[in-house]
Formats: structure tokens, C-alpha cells, sequence
């Protein structure tokens, strides 16, 4: 009877021991997961700070874009309002060199 007492013991120490090396491995498994998933984030997340980065540049580019093609429209309508003034100069000179001649 106390032979196949210690052997229960021996066994359930043997199991025991299998029990704590499986829980070991699989904690040690789940910290890993647990890294990458972290390392994977922060990867995300440094990809959507980039793409956030980004679009803010690509908006300013866009508004400077803006802002330059108003400032040609601009100078476009000068340059033909210069333009209307001059012609109208050089048709003054043409008519007062007219009355004159």
C-alpha cells in the first residue's frame, strides 16, 4: 500500500512539474505575443503620426498653391489693365501727333 502511496506521490509531483513547464512556456509565449503586439502598434502608430505628418505638408502645399495662383491672377489683370493703359497712351500720342502734324 505505501509502495503504490509513493508512487501516486512520485506521479503527481512528475505531473506537477510537467504542469508548471507547460504554464512556463506558455507565459513565455504570451509575453512574446504580447511584445510584438506592443512593437506593432508602435509601428502603427508612428505610420499614422507619418501619414498625419504628411497630410498636414501636402494641405500647405496645396494652400500655397492656391495662394500663388491667386497672386498671378493678379498680376495677370494688372499686367492687362497695364496693358489697356498703354495702348490708350500710345492712341493719345497717335492722335495728338495726328492734330498736330
Amino acid at each position: 500500500y505505501k509502495a503504490g502511496y509513493d508512487k501516486l506521490l512520485v506521479d503527481t509531483a512528475t505531473q506537477k512539474a510537467n504542469f508548471d513547464k507547460e504554464t512556463a512556456a506558455q507565459m513565455a509565449q504570451l509575453q512574446k505575443l504580447t511584445a510584438d503586439a506592443a512593437e506593432y502598434k508602435a509601428g502603427f502608430d508612428k505610420y499614422a503620426s507619418d501619414a498625419a505628418e504628411y497630410k498636414a505638408g501636402y494641405n500647405k502645399l496645396l494652400t500655397d498653391a492656391v495662394e500663388q495662383k491667386a497672386e498671378l491672377d493678379k498680376m495677370t489683370a494688372d499686367a492687362a489693365e497695364y496693358k489697356v493703359g498703354y495702348d490708350k497712351l500710345l492712341a493719345d500720342a497717335v492722335e495728338q501727333k495726328a492734330e498736330v502734324g
